[in-house]
Order: structure tokens, then C-alpha cells, then sequence
């Protein structure tokens, strides 16, 4: 009776812990976790102190001594599904089978019957009419004075944007100069960009991030680095 009489009062001793005792001591050995992670785990670890401090001492001990049985108990809790055998999924007998087949791709075609469905679905489009303005390089001689050899060293170093008319003859979108000189930032837009039609298509859209200006915008309000970083982001 005397052993009863202490096992009781043990237990009631045990059953004083409070949730946020436990809570303090989780703060002070893990300082740097999140409240929300600390809260949940203090609360889980009383449910568990209660459930097992009403158990006899035999069970107690025969509970700590089987750790890989308890741990395995809790994850069947956690994860009713998964067993030690992997996971397993109840499939309903719906009681009859149905047997369908699908239309398949229909019937081959000749390359040629394909590339005229393909045309009639094509639309041809000018590089001005998602290019916007562009000229070449005599058109640039004139209207902003800057000379064929100067021009063609930004190209070939990466400062302005030429984009392909026909096979070789490149045409240069007008909306990055400003005062006869490559806007800031163009250039570092096509080092990030794979190629030179990306990069212009990109500047020309508006953007999410950018408060739905285009990036080309924000590049002539000075925004320079804020359009780099969501390039980098959108490219690489």
C-alpha cells in the first residue's frame, strides 16, 4: 500500500509541470528557435509526460527502455499510412471495371500537309511591332550623330542591343539611347540575358517586381540596380 500510496503521489508531483514551464526550458536551451516551433513542441511534450505518468513505474521503465518501439508508435500517430514496411495506400473496389481507350494522334501526316497547318497558324510579324522604334546604323548617323565605327564598338562590347533584320543587317532599338549614349544598364542587362532579342523583350514588358513598369523604365529613372537584381533573378 505504502508503494501505491508514493506511486500516487509521484504522479500528482509530476503532473504539476505546466506547459509553460516546459516552454521555458526549450527557450532557454534552444534561444534561437521560433516561438511558434517552441510552443507546439512544449505542448506535445506535456500531452506525453501526462499520458505516461499515469502508467505504473513497471511501465515507465519498460517504456524507456523501448525507445525504437515508442519512436515507431509516434511516427503510426503522426503518419497513420507509413509502416515500418514502407506506405501503403487503400485502394476503394468500385465494384465493376470499365474499359475505355483513347482517340490516339490521329492520322500521320506528310511534312509538307504539316508546315502549311503550321503557316495558316503563323503570323508574320515585323521586328518594329514588339521591337518597338529601330533604326540602322545610317539612320543612327543621322539622328544622333554617332558614327558607324563608335556605334559598332557598343555592339561588339556588349553596350547597346542590335537586333537581327534579315540574316546580317542589324537593326538598333532607339529606346536605349538617350543624349546620343547607350542608356545605363542595357549592357548589363544582355551580359545576364541569353541573347540580344531576350534582353529587348524583356526591358520592354512591364514587370511584377518592378511595380509594373517595365524594366526600361526603371532604367531611366536611375533604377539601375533594381533592374539588374530582378534580372539576374528572372535569367540565371
Amino acid at each position: 500500500m505504502a508503494n501505491v500510496a508514493l506511486e500516487a503521489d509521484q504522479g500528482a508531483l509530476l503532473h504539476g509541470f505546466s506547459e509553460n514551464a516546459v516552454r521555458a526550458a526549450l527557450r532557454e536551451s534552444n534561444p534561437k528557435a521560433p516561438a511558434g516551433d517552441l510552443r507546439t513542441m512544449a505542448k506535445i511534450m506535456k500531452l506525453v509526460f501526462d499520458v505516461v505518468v499515469e502508467l505504473p513505474s513497471a511501465k515507465r521503465r519498460e517504456i524507456a527502455q523501448g525507445k525504437d518501439r515508442v519512436r515507431q508508435a509516434l511516427f503510426n500517430v503522426a503518419t497513420p499510412e507509413r509502416t515500418e514496411a514502407g506506405t501503403r495506400v487503400r485502394i476503394e473496389d468500385a465494384g465493376r471495371t470499365e474499359h475505355s481507350r483513347g482517340t490516339g494522334l490521329g492520322d500521320r501526316i506528310s511534312l509538307e500537309e504539316g508546315q502549311g497547318r503550321l503557316a495558316r497558324y503563323a503570323t508574320p510579324r515585323s521586328l518594329e511591332s514588339w521591337a518597338g522604334p529601330v533604326a540602322g546604323a545610317g539612320e543612327i548617323v543621322d539622328q544622333f550623330g554617332i558614327p558607324r565605327s563608335t556605334l559598332s564598338n557598343w555592339q561588339k562590347r556588349g553596350a547597346v542591343i542590335g537586333l537581327l533584320r534579315g540574316e546580317r543587317k542589324l537593326a538598333y532599338p532607339l529606346e536605349q539611347f538617350v543624349d546620343a549614349r547607350p542608356l545605363e544598364g542595357v549592357g548589363d542587362v544582355l551580359r545576364i540575358a541569353p541573347d540580344a532579342r531576350s534582353a529587348w523583350l524583356w526591358l520592354r514588358q512591364p514587370h511584377g517586381a518592378l511595380d509594373g513598369k517595365s524594366p526600361l523604365d526603371c532604367l531611366r529613372a536611375g533604377e539601375c540596380p533594381r533592374v539588374l537584381t530582378t534580372a539576374e533573378r528572372d535569367f540565371q
